[in-house]
């Protein structure tokens, strides 16, 4: 989808201090043999630290940026994979509450690792047709800081090319009508909904994994997938793979950019190269346009990945006027979005210290 008319106007980045893989082998924590072959170096550990509360702090800086009045902001999404909170209460008004206040309409987004390029599509959409309000503010966050998941491990006897490990995280994006340091020209997504299996297995459904204290080991449900469908697994993976490079294919398209006009990339975070050259190279992207060493230093961030990414590249300088950024994701093997932005303008955010 062309997008006319919608600006970045800030971002924000709540990541906490990662703690060291090589630390976590020597405590037992993580697999030896993961460490050597996944090539992560940290994950972002955010302690006691509720994950709506990492999302709002992403929010104020995000807002602060944006040089919007809270009064300007007309919705507000909040994106997620893992529990947020007490079940039966809604995360999003809690960060409403304590970002923008106000009786605008706000909303969870499930689209698990999708969730913020998925939330920015929407966001995008509702400034296009809507008369009021100048902005949006998308949000996201989780902490896997929690019982029912092992972040080492979450994901072993998966056979992709991604072994992952799981970091804490809240991100923020203030999309406008008005004006901002970036734009937005493109965002394309799809679904895959005949591999949800893939990410299921044989748990059951009812009564919900969290209530009947099943972990969250996403690792071994495509383990046993593969073990009663070995067919069907390679079949997923070129599905999802040539999805991913359609999508990816169709946003630049629509914003009207080669892939030699990309200068980075944003992505699901990989500790090691295989996965960052398999969704770039179909491209004709070079892989070092990725953002592979600041990404293998966090963990994955579920929904924040992207966000995460692209904050970095501007903090840090390495993006500035003129430039491209394409931002892919794809959620739990069913959901994928890619969007194209372009940087207008220079901006002087110093990264948090340390």
């Amino acid at each position: 989808m062309k997008i006319e008319g919608i600006f970045v106007a800030g971002l924000g980045a709540c990541v906490p201090e990662p703690f060291s893989a090589a630390e976590a082998v020597r405590l037992g924590m993580y697999d030896a043999g993961e460490y050597e072959r996944g090539g992560w170096t940290g994950a972002a550990v955010a302690g006691d630290v509720p994950a709506p509360d990492l999302a709002v702090r992403a929010a104020r800086q995000a807002l602060a940026r944006s040089a919007h009045d809270v009064s300007e902001v007309g919705l507000l999404l909040h994106a997620n994979l893992f529990h947020q909170g007490l079940d039966g209460w809604s995360p999003h008004h809690y960060v409403q509450r304590h970002t923008i206040g106000g009786r605008v309409p706000a909303f969870s987004v499930g689209q698990t690792c999708n969730g913020m390029l998925g939330a920015m599509e929407l966001a995008s959409c509702h400034l296009t047709a809507a008369q009021g309000p100048a902005a949006a503010l998308i949000t996201g966050a989780d902490n896997f800081g929690a019982p029912l998941v092992d972040r080492w491990r979450y994901a072993e006897g998966a056979t992709t090319n991604r072994g992952t490990i799981l970091g804490d995280a809240g991100t923020a994006v203030v999309l406008s009508r008005r004006a901002g340091f970036a734009r937005l020209r493109s965002i394309a997504s799809a679904s895959l909904p005949e591999l949800e299996e893939l990410y299921r297995g044989d748990v059951p459904l009812f009564p919900p994994g969290s209530a009947a204290g099943v972990p969250m080991a996403i690792g071994a449900r495509v383990a046993e997938f593969a073990a009663r469908n070995p067919k069907e697994l390679e079949e997923a993976k070129e599905t999802l793979r040539l999805a991913r490079v359609k999508v990816a294919e169709r946003a630049l398209a629509d914003a009207g950019v080669t892939p030699g006009q990309v200068t980075r990339a944003t992505h699901i975070f990989s500790g090691g190269e295989a996965y960052v050259r398999a969704i770039l190279e179909p491209l004709g992207i070079d892989p070092s346009r990725g953002v592979l060493e600041y990404g293998r230093g966090l963990g994955h961030l579920s929904v924040n990945d992207q966000v995460a990414g692209l904050n970095h590249l501007v903090e840090t300088g390495a993006v500035g006027p003129g430039d491209h950024v394409l931002m892919l994701a794809n959620g739990a093997g069913v959901a994928l979005s890619c969007a194209v932005v372009e940087i207008l303008d220079p901006v002087d955010w110093t990264p948090p210290a340390g």
